[in-house]
């Protein structure tokens, strides 16, 4: 199986669409409004948000053409099978920036998605690999993942998994209620 992994630019929009629109969630309809989102979320949407039909749609459309929204395709075969939303941690709202970090540059990977009959191909992982070398060669001090702590099933592992992070260089960084920070050190200090 031959996968690539894009990064995300406005000429993948409708591809970014319809991976969520159709592929993402046909196991878990429930999440399929989040366009992952929710780390970037910012209470005033609520109010602008009122009356929009499936306004996370229309939002997510501007991030990605504004280069708000940033992260990782993975293809086979022509189509979407896999996401990765990795961003400079300042640029997420949910994760409050931590002063002790503030001299050094990190790139926050908070969710993976990987198509239903493509789960445990190791996408993942390829496009957690990919994040790693363009944040290094993106000046990054550090990677850090958020992955929930302890055993999961697949659809609380969408922060990734503490095994997949330790398998890609990540240690123990921080704990925090039910999730672990993994940090990986990247040696551009």
């Amino acid at each position: 199986m031959n996968i690539e992994i894009r990064k995300l630019t406005p000429d993948l929009l409708e591809d970014y669409l319809n991976f969520f629109d159709n592929v993402a969630f046909a196991d878990h309809p429930e999440w399929s409004q989040c366009y992952c989102l929710a780390f970037h979320f910012e209470p005033a949407w609520d109010a602008e948000d009122a009356g929009l039909e499936n306004p996370w749609r229309e939002r997510v459309a501007q991030f990605i053409r504004e280069g708000k929204l940033q992260g990782y395709l993975a293809y086979s075969d022509g189509k979407v099978v896999g996401w990765c939303n990795a961003n400079d941690k300042k640029n997420y709202a949910a994760l409050k920036y931590n002063e002790s970090d503030e001299d050094s540059k990190v790139k926050s990977v908070v969710c993976f998605l990987v198509a239903p009959d493509m789960r445990g191909k190791g996408i993942a992982t390829k496009l957690l690999e990919r994040v790693c070398a363009d944040a290094g060669a993106d000046g990054y001090d550090f990677i850090e993942g958020y992955p929930p702590a302890g055993d999961c099933d697949m659809y609380a592992a969408h922060h990734g998994t503490v095994r997949l992070f330790e398998r890609s260089g990540f240690v123990k960084h921080a704990e925090c209620k039910r999730d672990v920070v993994m940090r990986k050190y990247l040696g551009n200090e």
